[in-house]
């Protein structure tokens, strides 16, 4: 049987990087809330 190589692909890399932007997002978000007198 052949063993696939767990070696990290492009994909896993894309989903790393959406990841990140998500979290961006929720960052700023939150200092644009912090504006209007939000609180976490």
């Amino acid at each position: 049987m052949s063993q696939r190589s767990s070696d990290p692909g492009i994909y896993d890399g894309l989903m790393f990087v959406s990841l990140g932007a998500v979290i961006v997002g929720i960052v700023f978000l939150c200092l644009a809330l912090n504006n209007y007198g939000w609180t976490s």
